[in-house]
């Protein structure tokens, strides 16, 4: 979906240019490295396309972008270093997509919006002072001057649901961004209750729906439910089944069987157990969103799920976009040096670059395996 993308001055990433996506993306690096901070870039583009409503205050009207800045403390927390402005521009071709803030003072405001289709030519520039969307050849006015302020162009277009179609799915696409950096599994989270299924078929980033999902999967997608028990089977040696029947009250449950006749809902699941299966309903949704991001992938995870998630990676790269992040070295040894994106920080700024591009690659790994050369510190050395 996005090709290249370019970031100035976004939280502890002052400058990366043409960074080019590939369908696996795997992050590694240091705590405190920007793995989490580059997530946060899509995760942005995603929230300046909702309807926010009312502000994380639950006063004021505002929506979209305004509401994306105070979920993150603000424009000042979100600049590097005390900048005034910051921007962010991606390429999924033909389209490519520029936007721009800046500080007035008190407020922050859009200081550059632009929506390019390079195959025809077609352009659309954002006038901020009259709120108008523009055709910079003509100075044509596309869609009037009356909207929100707390809209981005590309989120007024996006609400019009008018115009050519491709660039409308485009917006459609990078509005569904999905970035999982808060699945919750404890013990009075919302993944270990009982829910009414509504036909959702994806995850939300808390993992909440997750009953919800599963049971629709396994109603509309074909050998999802016998594909799942086989994965759980070979996991856990005295599982027989799982399914997702529906309680006296008419909420879908998770119902976990094993071989003893011993039967427990998602209540007496594992932390792992609960995870791995929020990643199956990610992965292999048959429709997932165009991009997935996902905070450390791995974690709370068995080995042998870990094996069985390399391939489900695999699998949905040819459907989606994946970003993840990871601390494990065993795990990262499961993708090329063309899938591993190393991150560190270097007087104070994110760094990122692929591991493909390592001076002498082909010899390094004729001596050493990707897991030795994260552990002897190479894989984040400076080159």
């Amino acid at each position: 979906m996005i090709e290249k993308i370019t970031i100035k001055n976004y939280k502890s990433i002052r400058e990366l240019t043409d960074f080019e996506l590939k369908p696996i993306n795997i992050l590694i690096g240091a705590n405190n490295s920007g793995k989490s901070n580059f997530l946060d870039v899509f995760a942005f583009l995603k929230d300046t396309l909702l309807d926010g409503g009312n502000s994380i205050d639950g006063k004021s009207n505002n929506s979209g972008w305004q509401v994306a800045l105070e979920k993150r403390g603000g424009g000042e927390s979100v600049c590097y270093n005390s900048q005034q402005q910051f921007q962010i521009f991606c390429l999924g071709h033909p389209f490519q997509y520029s936007l721009e803030f800046e500080s007035s003072g008190q407020f922050w405001r859009i200081r550059d919006e632009q929506f390019i289709n390079v195959l025809n030519g077609s352009h659309l520039l954002f006038e901020p002072e009259f709120k108008k969307i523009l055709t910079p050849e003509e100075k044509k006015e596309v869609y009037g001057s009356n909207w929100p302020s707390g809209d981005t162009a590309l989120n007024k277009f996006l609400k019009r649901k008018d115009g050519d179609q491709e660039t409308l799915k485009f917006v459609q696409r990078l509005s569904e961004i999905k970035i999982y950096d808060r699945i919750h599994t404890e013990m009075w989270s919302p993944i270990r209750i009982p829910k009414v299924s509504t036909g959702e078929t994806v995850l939300d980033e808390d993992g909440g729906n997750l009953v919800g999902v599963l049971h629709q999967l396994s109603q509309i997608q074909p050998g999802f439910l016998s594909e799942l028990n086989s994965s759980l089977k070979a996991l856990f040696p005295d599982f027989a089944r799982v399914s997702f029947p529906n309680n006296a009250r008419g909420e879908t449950v998770i119902r976990w069987e094993d071989e003893n006749g011993r039967i427990a809902g998602a209540a007496q699941l594992s932390d792992g157990t609960l995870k791995f299966l929020c990643l199956i309903s990610i992965l292999e949704n048959p429709n997932p969103p165009a991009l997935i991001g996902i905070d450390e992938i791995d974690a709370n995870l068995h080995p042998k799920m870990q094996v069985i998630l390399a391939d489900m990676l695999a699998e949905a790269s040819q459907r989606t976009q994946i970003i993840a992040t990871t601390h494990n070295p065993d795990f990262v040894s499961m993708f090329t040096p063309d899938e591993i994106v190393i991150l560190q920080q270097y007087k104070g700024e994110t760094e990122m670059r692929r591991f493909s591009t390592k001076g002498a690659l082909e010899l390094w790994l004729k001596h050493f395996t990707t897991r030795k050369l994260w552990l002897m510190g190479e894989l984040e050395s400076r080159w």
